[in-house]
C-alpha cells in the first residue's frame, strides 16, 4: 500500500504558471484550465494553438512541458523545457519542471537539488514529496505546513500532507487534510479518490462509496470500492 500512496504522492505535484503573453494570452488560459481540470491531453492541444500564433511564448512552452509531463512524456517535455529557457523563460519554473522530470525518473536526489534552485513554493511542495519517497515523512509534514501557511488555498499540499499521513497509518488525521483539499475549487477525482481511500481505511466504506459515486458510476464504481476492499482485506 506505500508504493501506491507514493505513486499518488508524485501524481499529485501541480503548480500554476506566471503572466500571459501576446495574442496567444487567451488559448494560455483556456489550456490551463484544461489541465487544471485534469484533461492534459486538451492542455496539449491547446498550448500547441497558442504556439502556432506565437511560437516563442516561454509560458506556452513551460505550460506544453508540463502538460507532457503530466502525461509521462518525459523526453518531448524536456525539450520544450530547453526551448523555453532559450526564450528567458522563468527559470523558477524551469526547475521545478526538471525537478519533477528527475523525480518521475526515479533520481530523486537530482529532482531535490533542480527544486532548490527553483525556491518556489512549488518546489517546496515537491521537496516534502522527496522527504516522504525516502521515510522522513515528519520532515515531510514540516514542508507543507510552510506551503500551507504561504498559501492556505495550495490544494496540492494538503492532498500531499493527508497522503503522507497515511504512510504513517494515521488515517484520521489525513481525512482532515484531504477534506480540506477536496473543499478547494480545483478538486477533482483523482483528489476525491484519495479522500474515498482514507475513509476506506479507518472501515467507512459507505463513506468511501457516496466519493467515489461523486465521479464514478456503474462498473467503474464497483471496481473502485472491490480494489478498496482488497487494500484493506491486504492489511488485516
Amino acid at each position: 500500500m506505500k508504493n501506491a500512496i507514493w505513486t499518488l504522492l508524485i501524481g499529485a505535484l501541480l503548480s500554476g504558471c506566471a503572466g500571459d503573453e501576446g495574442s496567444s494570452a487567451p488559448m494560455v488560459r483556456i489550456a490551463k484550465k484544461a489541465r487544471r481540470s485534469g484533461n492534459s491531453e486538451a492542455a496539449v492541444n491547446f498550448y500547441n494553438k497558442a504556439l502556432e500564433m506565437n511560437p516563442n511564448n516561454p509560458e506556452a512552452l513551460l505550460g506544453l512541458a508540463e502538460a507532457y509531463i503530466d502525461l509521462k512524456l518525459l523526453d518531448a517535455a524536456l525539450e520544450f523545457i530547453k526551448k523555453a529557457e532559450a526564450q528567458d523563460c522563468d527559470a523558477a519554473k524551469s526547475h521545478y519542471l526538471r525537478g519533477k522530470i528527475f523525480l518521475l525518473s526515479g533520481n530523486s536526489a537530482n529532482a531535490e537539488k533542480e527544486f532548490r534552485k527553483s525556491g518556489s513554493i512549488d518546489a517546496l511542495n515537491a521537496i516534502g514529496a522527496v522527504c516522504d519517497n525516502r521515510g522522513e515523512h515528519k520532515k515531510a509534514q514540516e514542508l507543507y505546513k510552510q506551503v500551507i501557511a504561504k498559501s492556505p488555498n495550495y490544494i496540492d499540499a494538503y492532498n500531499n500532507m493527508g497522503l503522507s499521513l497515511m504512510l504513517l497509518g494515521k488515517y484520521k488525521e489525513a481525512i482532515f487534510y484531504l477534506e480540506n483539499a477536496c473543499s478547494l475549487p480545483d478538486a477533482n477525482a483523482a483528489y476525491r479518490s484519495n479522500l474515498a481511500l482514507a475513509y476506506g481505511l479507518i472501515g467507512n466504506l459507505e463513506k468511501a462509496k457516496t466519493i467515489y459515486a461523486q465521479d464514478f458510476e456503474d462498473r467503474e464504481l464497483e471496481e473502485k470500492i472491490a480494489y478498496l476492499q482488497d487494500i484493506i482485506a491486504a492489511r488485516r
